[in-house]
């Protein structure tokens, strides 16, 4: 028990040994059989042909930007046109989030905020799931938490080079889904919150914010459109996206409203098949756990807010400038257009979870929490990576209604 205790405590104190320890086991969970099921998984049936598209000039519309669907074409194009090959990108991209998680958290609020931030983004479901799909989600997360982190480097330490990073992830981010842009919002806040001279860094600002995210965004459509009326293809190619979005009235099964995503009132089956009396399916269900503690955390943060805690202003306005654009779509919305939030509502849970350490008992409470979360990471794991388990087993985990 001594030595045991030891070596937590040399852990904690090198936490770079625990980041690449669990780094490393995220990497082997996401990338474990990752091609075991052949068929396209939900809308791999769009994003992996568009990709293939890409590889063979094929043209084509989508209603996002290219980069999703030209990073998703990197992997067919050097593993083969495989299943492996179509959700490989996301397994590395899903992978290099964790330890991206560690470092935001650590910079917004010190080390333990990151170590306990990385190990509830590892331990979910949703974020689990969707590094293993030849989708675009996890792309566009990795970037805006990018984009995030560099600009919250920036804000303390004014180094330029974090200020071009903020605003190279920023156009990459919005290079996969336009969503991408509402940083622009999120740094104007954080700005306001940490009192940034705007006008001294005005011109640097204009330059990498603006201009740099633009440059990148325009940059990536040179694959989709080419000759002297470039910028008028691109125009058009908005207009009739912007159109798509405002008008479509389709319905689906799974189609979910942006005040359920945090209850889980009705995850996605991204895939489902009975096979041999054994069902197996991917489930887009995040870990109850972390996704129910909204239920405490956003009071939390609110009242953090009142009491003008810069950090948690920050992550509540991180939190809602991804959500709350949701409020007002028409569209069919499902669950995974909540997963951005998701990722500063995991760095908000942190937060509070390092404050009750300091409290009596506070640290009891913390390890339970996290020893549930990670009961629950295990419990429901055959239903996140695809594995045939028996009937009376998956509807043990079929907790609410709307999760069949």
């Amino acid at each position: 028990m001594k030595n045991l205790k030891f070596f937590f405590q040399f852990v904690w104190d090198k936490p770079w040994i625990l980041v690449l320890l669990f780094t490393g086991l995220c990497f082997a969970i996401r990338i474990y059989s990752v091609g075991q099921i052949k068929a396209e998984i939900f809308d791999e049936v769009y994003f992996v042909n568009f990709a293939k598209n890409y590889l063979h000039g094929v043209s084509f519309f989508d209603i996002h930007p290219p980069l999703g669907k030209l990073i998703i074409a990197s992997g067919i194009k050097i593993f083969g046109d495989s299943t492996f090959g179509w959700r490989i990108m996301s397994v590395i991209f899903g992978t290099l989030l964790i330890p991206l998680v560690y470092l935001t958290g650590k910079e917004l609020a010190g080390k333990t905020v990151g170590i306990f931030a990385m190990i509830i983004v590892g331990l979910d479901g949703m974020v689990l799931v969707y590094s293993r799909l030849g989708l675009m989600d996890i792309f566009l997360t990795f970037f805006l938490v990018a984009s995030f982190f560099t600009f919250i480097k920036f804000s303390n330490n004014q180094k330029f080079i974090y200020l071009v990073l903020a605003g190279t992830f920023l156009g990459l981010a919005s290079s996969v889904k336009y969503i991408g842009f509402l940083l622009w919002i999120l740094f104007l806040v954080i700005g306001l919150i940490k009192k940034m001279p705007f006008k001294k860094f005005a011109y640097d600002y204009t330059l990498t914010l603006i201009v740099l995210p633009l440059a990148i965004y325009l940059s990536l459509f040179l694959f989709n459109f080419h000759g002297a009326d470039f910028l008028k293809q691109v125009y058009e190619w908005h207009r009739q996206s912007l159109n798509y979005n405002l008008h479509l009235d389709a319905t689906h099964p799974y189609g979910s409203r942006w005040w359920s995503w945090f209850l889980l009132l009705r995850p996605i089956w991204l895939y489902f098949q009975d096979v041999n009396g054994k069902y197996i399916g991917v489930d887009g269900l995040g870990n109850p756990l972390a996704w129910w503690s909204i239920l405490a955390v956003l009071p939390l943060l609110v009242w953090g807010c009142i009491k003008k805690q810069k950090n948690k202003i920050i992550l509540l306005a991180a939190f809602l400038v991804f959500l709350l654009p949701w409020v007002l779509a028409k569209r069919v919305l499902f669950i995974y257009h909540a997963i951005p939030s998701f990722l500063f509502l995991s760095l908000s849970i942190a937060i509070f979870l390092e404050e009750l350490t300091q409290i009596k008992y506070g640290k009891q409470l913390v390890g339970l929490y996290f020893a549930v979360l990670f009961s629950f990471f295990i419990y429901f794991l055959p239903i996140w990576m695809g594995w045939p388990i028996n009937h009376a087993s998956f509807y043990h985990r079929m907790w609410l209604p709307g999760w069949i």
